[in-house]
């Protein structure tokens, strides 16, 4: 019998200021959870939830993010054939709680600082969201 694909989803908390995109990451407790570099907070959809209902609860347990204190999510797309991405422009990016134990780290990283040290595998999803930005943003 064919193993049930997994189907995950994420959201990436963003602010702009003097015309620069920064973005919120998270560094996992455990390297079994994704590796040791910064990455998307995302996680597992659960039955009866849609792609952006689980990003949404994925952010806010890995990235501490309060949907309060979101302006607009916008779908950035399907990657990797099972994971949804979503971008969420942030009111106050000093607005956040505290993540749980899956999360060892949290960090605002521009897309530079990324590519330095950030996943690989997330590298061009992180590309695809700027541009994204760049272009909702008129940057």
């Amino acid at each position: 019998m064919a193993k049930k694909k997994i189907y995950r989803s994420g959201v990436i908390p963003y602010y702009v200021e003097d015309g620069e995109v920064t973005m919120l990451f998270m560094k996992p407790s455990d390297p079994k959870w994704g590796g040791k570099s910064f990455q998307i907070g995302k996680g597992k959809i659960e039955d009866g939830e849609d792609p952006e209902e689980a990003g949404l609860r994925e952010a806010t347990e890995e990235l501490g993010l309060f949907v309060g204190n979101i302006e607009e999510v916008t779908k950035v797309g399907q990657f990797l054939g099972r994971t949804h991405v979503y971008i969420a422009k942030i009111k106050d990016k000093d607005m956040f709680g505290d993540p749980h134990f899956e999360t060892a780290e949290t960090k605002w990283l521009t897309l530079d600082e990324f590519q330095k040290e950030g996943r690989d595998l997330h590298k061009p999803v992180i590309k695809s969201a700027v541009r994204l930005i760049n272009k909702k943003e008129n940057l």
